[in-house]
């Protein structure tokens, strides 16, 4: 620079103005009125033309030099300098000694995030975190955002954040109670939190009202104590193979209820997992909910089950196959699905599929059979030397308690004794 801060100082307005060259193009001009202005003359497309960057002191000497860096790199590629300087934003990061690239990246940034301020409705909120983490980190992200298709979207989809305020959250969360229980209520609850905390950090609103509302106002989980008793069972089975639907659906059904499964248990299963010889199949610890590897005795109807399953995946590699692609394993919603039409057709109420395992359980210990070899076979997690030891130690003795459990299911269902699901062979 030719200039120094003594000289700028030591300037005095005259009755014109008057310049004094900086080098390169800048210049300080000194106004008749008393201001003193850092302006860049320069050359675009053939023609002069000039820019000012503002007052000298407010813009130090030091800071005009590295504004007027960018400037001519500006110009260097046949662009005016007020294309980027004019930002206020732009202009404050050159003067801090940032590039072009920089002040660029951090421009662009900041439209980002003043179009992520636009999205200011419930479902654009949700969308955004569905596929900004719930797609990326769950594992079954559409199963898992249920409750928020099922109950939130619906209600709150086209509402603006900054309108949905604590009373309607606690009414929303109320009515879902009243249809679908306190269980689904808090899961619908628990979402709207966490879709209104990343709204918040996206600075898509200010507040969270699904926060001010305690869990335990909407009600408490209870664990689940329902299982069927006997008749209940003989309508359930006879509504399932009643059904107009495809067998496969039926069998599995059946199976679930015979071997205590978890419905993802069996839809994820594939052939090599199971053992026909040795009447067993092991289910990988990455399969399970646990994530300890599971051993499944198997009764000889439930081979006679698999034996037809395998006939009816026509070549698969899983038990249960898609219907239209065989390469794909079947999703617990299409059993659930014939689950809840035998539930109907048999007059049975409030009864999930995962209560099978219940109904299971239950009627085993009624019938007298080991506790250790109950819990071992429902894959539940026990301490001690049975912990360490109940796969190894109890599969005799699980294999002919699921024997019994087997027979028992043919004979509510044939009204006679060890007749080996006769029930099961009409379509």
């Amino acid at each position: 620079m030719a200039l120094t801060d003594t000289e700028i100082r030591k300037y005095k307005p005259l009755e014109k103005d008057y310049q004094k060259s900086a080098g390169k193009g800048l210049s300080l001009v000194i106004r008749s009125k008393g201001t003193k202005t850092w302006r860049y003359e320069f050359r675009l497309d053939g023609k002069k033309d000039k820019y000012h960057y503002g007052n000298y002191p407010e813009i130090s000497l030091l800071e005009a030099g590295k504004i007027h860096l960018v400037a001519r790199e500006l110009v260097s590629v046949g662009k005016h300098p007020s294309t980027l300087l004019d930002n206020l934003k732009a202009l404050q990061m050159a003067k801090e000694g940032a590039s072009i690239k920089e002040i660029e990246a951090k421009l662009q940034n900041i439209v980002e995030i003043e179009a992520n301020k636009q999205l200011k409705t419930f479902g654009d909120a949700a969308n955004k975190y569905k596929s900004e983490w719930v797609d990326k980190k769950w594992k079954k992200p559409d199963l898992g955002w249920a409750p928020v298709r099922l109950h939130l979207l619906p209600a709150m989809s086209e509402l603006t954040l900054e309108s949905i305020d604590v009373n309607f959250i606690r009414e929303l969360a109320y009515g879902i109670r009243e249809r679908k229980g306190v269980a689904t209520a808090l899961l619908a609850h628990g979402w709207a939190d966490r879709i209104f905390k990343y709204a918040i950090e996206h600075d898509y609103c200010k507040s969270n009202p699904a926060c001010l509302i305690a869990p335990k106002r909407i009600g408490v989980r209870v664990q689940r104590d329902r299982w069927l008793k006997p008749q209940e069972i003989k309508r359930y089975l006879t509504s399932l193979y009643q059904l107009n639907s495809y067998r496969g659906y039926k069998i599995a059904a059946h199976l679930t209820l015979m071997l205590a499964f978890r419905i993802e248990e069996l839809c994820g299963a594939s052939w090599s997992e199971i053992d026909f010889d040795n009447k067993k199949m092991t289910i990988p610890a990455a399969r399970m909910k646990g994530k300890r590897e599971h051993i499944v005795m198997l009764p000889t109807q439930a081979i006679d089950i698999l034996m037809e399953l395998k006939r009816l995946a026509g070549g698969s590699p899983f038990v249960l196959p898609m219907p239209t692609d065989q390469n794909r394993a079947m999703r617990g919603q299409n059993l659930r699905a014939a689950h809840e039409a035998a539930l109907i057709a048999g007059n049975i109420e409030d009864y999930r599929m995962h209560d099978h395992r219940h109904t299971a359980s239950t009627n085993l210990r009624n019938r007298g059979h080991n506790h250790d070899a109950v819990e071992s076979a429902l894959s539940h997690k026990m301490g001690g030397i049975a912990g360490n030891y109940s796969h190894a130690q109890y599969e005799e003795i699980r294999l002919t308690m699921m024997q019994d459990w087997a027979d028992f299911l043919d004979s509510i269902m044939t009204e006679q004794t060890v007749i080996q699901a006769t029930f099961r062979k009409a379509v």
